[in-house]
């Protein structure tokens, strides 16, 4: 037994004080490593988010005169060459054929800083209405999609 300021204390007092230190400092101690391991998982998540794309491919005109014409020239402003001839194309959701390709060269491949021409010449009419604005996407073969808005009737 043990005398403190007149006060007599038992070992099971002192053990009981000694406990609770401990578990503590594990509780301490898990917490660190809880953070530590949270902060190792996040950092790899944000670090490996996959390749990102480096295709850019802008529309710099349309013209969309009649509903059964639509004519869009675009610029590959990005650091990749693009290939338009395994691309898809979509016009307000709906899928079109391959478009006839002019004026970039005699390939569908378009190189950096390069301009060309996308014709569909044979629309569905009934399909479109004028003065809509439709969306007209471009997906490309290594998962880049372009979104472009076209207005049906309307040259930009």
């Amino acid at each position: 037994m043990m005398t403190i300021m007149g006060k007599r204390f038992t070992n099971r007092g002192i053990s009981t004080i000694i406990a609770a230190l401990l578990l503590i400092a594990i509780a301490i101690a898990a917490g660190v490593l809880l953070y530590v391991f949270s902060m190792g998982l996040i950092g790899s998540l944000q670090g490996t988010g996959g390749q990102q794309t480096k295709d850019q491919v802008i529309m710099e005109a349309y013209q969309w005169p009649t509903l059964s014409s639509l004519t869009v020239n675009v610029r590959n402003t990005g650091s990749t060459t693009v290939n338009l001839g395994v691309a898809d194309f979509y016009l307000g959701g709906a899928l079109l054929g391959a478009p006839t390709i002019g004026v970039c060269a005699t390939t569908t491949a378009v190189s950096p800083g390069t301009a060309c021409t996308l014709t569909w010449s044979s629309l569905t009419s009934s399909s479109y209405t004028a003065g809509v604005a439709y969306v007209l996407k471009i997906g490309l073969a290594d998962g880049g999609i372009m979104s472009y808005s076209v207005v049906a009737g309307l040259s930009s």
